[in-house]
């Protein structure tokens, strides 16, 4: 009994420290992204080159939260057999009769 409540309480462990990583990394993330766009507004006073960051950054914030399901797809991708029938080889000769 005492083994299945420590695998109780290590499982809600492992989920509230991933809960709190993925709060972090999110929180972190977008405070980072928002601190670059005024940075460049304060150092350019350009809409434009603040606006290209804000468009990069959230780009960037956009593959990182698709992250698990990009990471899901090259796994699935590794796992399949791509295993090719094998090649034809051709020999072709020149006008003079040598070989390429």
């Amino acid at each position: 009994m005492g083994s299945v409540l420590a695998v109780g309480v290590l499982d809600d462990w492992n989920g509230l420290g991933q809960d709190i990583v993925l709060f972090l990394v999110g929180t972190v993330l977008v405070i980072m992204w928002l601190v670059s766009i005024a940075a460049v507004w304060g150092a350019t006073r350009s809409v434009a080159k603040a606006g290209a960051t804000a468009v990069g950054g959230a780009v960037v914030l956009g593959i990182i939260a698709s992250q698990t399901v990009l990471s899901g797809r090259v796994a699935e991708e590794i796992e399949k057999d791509h295993s090719a029938l094998p090649a034809a080889v051709v020999k072709a000769e020149g006008a003079n009769g040598e070989q390429w």
